[in-house]
Order: C-alpha cells, then sequence, then structure tokens
C-alpha cells in the first residue's frame, strides 16, 4: 500500500512540475543583430564588413522601461539601424583600415540619432537612456568555394 501511495505521489509531482515548465515568460534583456556589406578597402581589395550591435532593453530596474511603448521603440530601433548602419558603410566608395575607427564612430553617431526620433515618434521622454554596443566591427576577406 505505501509503494502505491508512493507511486502515486511520484507520477503527481511529475506531471505537476512538466505542466508548470513553460508557465513563466522569459524576456531577454538585450537584442542583437548583425549586418555584413561589402567595402573597398585601399590597396587591399574588396572585403566583407560585419557589424553586431546588442540593444539593452531594460537599462535600470525602472518602470519607464517596462512599458509597452518602451518596448516598441526597442523592436523599431533594433530593424532600423541596419538601414542607417548599411547607408553609413555604403557613403565611401573606398576606405583605409585606419579610416574604420572613424567609421565605427560615424555609426555610433547615426544610431544615436536615430534613436532621438524615434523617442519623440513613441512618445518617450528625451531623457530615456538607450544602452546600446557594437559588438562585432571586424572584416573578413571573401573566400570562393
Amino acid at each position: 500500500m505505501a509503494r502505491l501511495i508512493t507511486i502515486a505521489l511520484m507520477v503527481i509531482l511529475l506531471f505537476t512540475s512538466n505542466l508548470f515548465a513553460g508557465f513563466g515568460k522569459y524576456n531577454s534583456p538585450y537584442r542583437s543583430d548583425t549586418v555584413v556589406a561589402p567595402i573597398q578597402i585601399k590597396d587591399k581589395g574588396l572585403y566583407n564588413l560585419v557589424v553586431s550591435i546588442q540593444f539593452l532593453s531594460e537599462p535600470y530596474d525602472h518602470k519607464k522601461y517596462k512599458t509597452d511603448e518602451y518596448e516598441s521603440f526597442i523592436k523599431r530601433l533594433s530593424v532600423e539601424w541596419g538601414g542607417v548602419a548599411l547607408h553609413e558603410i555604403l557613403k565611401v566608395p573606398e576606405q583605409n583600415v585606419s579610416d574604420l575607427v572613424e567609421l565605427k564612430k560615424n555609426i555610433e553617431t547615426e544610431i544615436s540619432k536615430l534613436a532621438d526620433r524615434l523617442k519623440t515618434k513613441y512618445k518617450i521622454e528625451k531623457n530615456v537612456e538607450v544602452v546600446f554596443s557594437l559588438s562585432n566591427f571586424f572584416v573578413l576577406e571573401p573566400k570562393e568555394n
């Protein structure tokens, strides 16, 4: 009898833990994306420039970062940043390797400007911080297969 009760409790425990396993919803604290664009480097040839970005969706534990407007704002920003980055990369037909640092700064500046424009569209205060990082910024030599 004790054996039957023990088995019944184990079965109940097994089903309840599986039932509630996906109950909570996990939201990642950041969004990331990557853009790859061709770039002509002087005296070297054609390369692929890889640029990755991460947006922190909850910079602080304040209520304003948990609103639907802020979430929509970050979603829109994480889509539109790629166009800004591609525009800055393709704007200059040929670059020196030393110019890549300046290019990275220009991309960061333009993304900040885009964020400021989108803040007004989503009715977000101007002083709300947008945290992002260009986590990858490197060139790759294209290879033929």
